[in-house]
């Protein structure tokens, strides 16, 4: 069994495949402007080398609507429709597919030929609901990765959907054999012990801890429990003991969302003492709560671990992520709707409660990551793209290596004016014989042709110039998140769908 998908037809590159909807929303521009073609194609051109023992799957989902916004000023980046993306590589060479996710409100919008559904996060205009269609649209499009032999699409409203993880063809909605019944995070984590599912779902102002069984899919462990305030709960960490989660001043409030008022909400009045600390034990789901102070909010985690009686939790703090409550009818615009990233240090000391925090760098960035197989455990390095703002339409410029051993922060940027990077995935080395030991995997886009490339740098030793860069006949919309999954892991999982197609 090959990784490479088997070819249908020759190569092709779609001419005019980019939208242009005539707005200065920076969303449906540049990097983020819409790609309106799915597209594969096989023996990609390589400039340097592929690693011989870099063989599997990138897996990334991008956020690209499918039809024009109904309101193009209020239109969000979190509201695009999910295409997946799959790199595929094995013995030095690529191939490469694109599709939709399929769900059941993007199959209205189809029928109907235009845009329906309006936005959640600032609100818009909506349009007309045919009878039997989601009230709710599921875009499907937060995180990719494989489990239960299903590629699966998360998105933080709704259940994942199952694709093929060869073909890229929709199946269904996934709901790990009736165990989950509403929604998931786009975010979870895998045990590097047990390689079970750890993951989390949040509906207004209570949470629900799960834990799926990685050879059953069965859900084995859930609880649920209050926070109090319907906070926007998008990614969580996770030690040998406990389950993290941060109470900020950001909500996502379903009530705005059905007025078509925007729904996700800076509201600092809601947190009497400020940002708390939430820990559930994993073990006994004892909850504690853990005053932090001050108004801001974590965007997304590296890990956490403990060491000396101490928590220490990584991650990077924004000033503000939403529309602040007191200006709803004029929403923040897209331009501003980000304010600078830093990376953060908190620490809980489990014997008094206290908890503290401290900046790590200077250096903006955002989408973190480590070596996944240190998930709990200390961790020396941390891996990022930075946000500096080196142009107007982008929103990252760099990617970055952290040693917080030496408190050193490394910083590259693109070769030939490549620019916004995507989240940077590790991939071990074949081997391994450290944590840095393997390789980064980042989508950038190429101003000159207006199409992506994928860049493999060496971990261990961050340069401009990378292992390989390989081109893609197409544009990968700016998106959130991906994974990798290794060959053999791949094919059991293509093997596995075989008897279905």
């Amino acid at each position: 069994m090959t990784v490479v998908p088997r070819g249908t037809g020759e190569n092709t590159v779609p001419v005019g495949a980019g939208a242009d909807w005539h707005t200065g929303n920076r969303f449906l521009n540049g990097p983020f402007a819409p790609w309106t073609e799915e597209n594969e194609a096989y023996d990609l051109e390589v400039d340097g080398e592929i690693p011989s023992d870099l063989a599997g799957a990138l897996f990334r989902v991008s956020s690209n609507p499918r039809f024009q916004p109904r309101n193009t000023d209020r239109y969000h980046w979190w509201e695009g429709d999910g295409m997946v993306c799959g790199v595929y590589l094995r013995e030095g060479r690529a191939a490469y597919r694109t599709r939709w996710v399929q769900t059941d409100s993007m199959r209205v919008e189809v029928e109907a030929g235009e845009a329906i559904y309006s936005g959640f996060v600032n609100g818009g205009t909506p349009g007309r609901l045919p009878d039997g269609a989601p009230r709710a649209k599921n875009v499907a499009n937060i995180n990719a990765g494989l489990f239960d032999d299903h590629l699966l699409v998360y998105f933080d409203g709704g259940l994942p959907h199952a694709l093929d993880p060869e073909t890229l063809h929709t199946l269904g909605t996934y709901d790990f054999h009736g165990g989950v019944d509403i929604l998931c995070t786009g975010h979870y984590k895998t045990d590097p012990d047990t390689g079970d599912m750890l993951f989390f779902a949040a509906v207004g102002p209570t949470i629900t801890w799960y834990r799926a069984d990685v050879k059953t899919a069965e859900i084995k462990d859930s609880h649920s429990f209050d926070i109090g305030v319907p906070v926007l709960m998008h990614d969580f960490a996770v030690s040998e003991t406990y389950a993290i989660f941060f109470v900020t001043p950001a909500q996502f409030r379903l009530d705005l969302v059905a007025q078509s008022r925007p729904g996700v909400v800076w509201d600092e009045n809601s947190l009497e003492h400020g940002v708390q600390i939430v820990l559930m034990n994993r073990h006994t789901h004892e909850i504690t709560w853990h005053e932090l102070g001050g108004h801001w909010a974590n965007t997304h985690f590296y890990n956490a671990y403990e060491q000396d009686g101490e928590l220490i939790v990584d991650g990077h703090r924004i000033s503000r992520l939403g529309n602040p409550v007191d200006r709803l009818s004029t929403p923040v615009d897209s331009h501003e709707w980000f304010p600078p990233a830093l990376p953060y240090r908190w620490r809980v000391d489990l014997a008094t409660g206290r908890a503290t925090e401290e900046r790590i760098s200077g250096v903006f960035g955002e989408f973190p990551k480590i070596n996944d197989a240190y998930t709990g455990r200390a961790h020396r390095y941390g891996y990022f793209v930075t946000t500096r703002g080196l142009a107007d339409d982008t929103m990252s410029d760099g990617l970055a290596r952290h040693d917080y051993l030496l408190d050193r922060t490394t910083v590259v940027e693109g070769p030939d004016g490549l620019t916004s990077p995507s989240e940077p995935v590790f991939v071990a080395r074949e081997n391994a014989r450290g944590e840095d030991d393997g390789y980064l995997l980042s989508l950038w886009w190429n101003r000159a042709t207006d199409l992506s490339e994928l860049l493999v740098h060496d971990a261990a030793d961050l340069r401009r110039t990378p292992l390989a860069r390989v081109k893609l006949p197409s544009r990968v919309p700016f998106g959130f998140h991906g994974s990798w999954a290794e060959h053999d892991v791949l094919d059991r999982a293509i093997a596995a769908k075989g008897d279905d197609r």
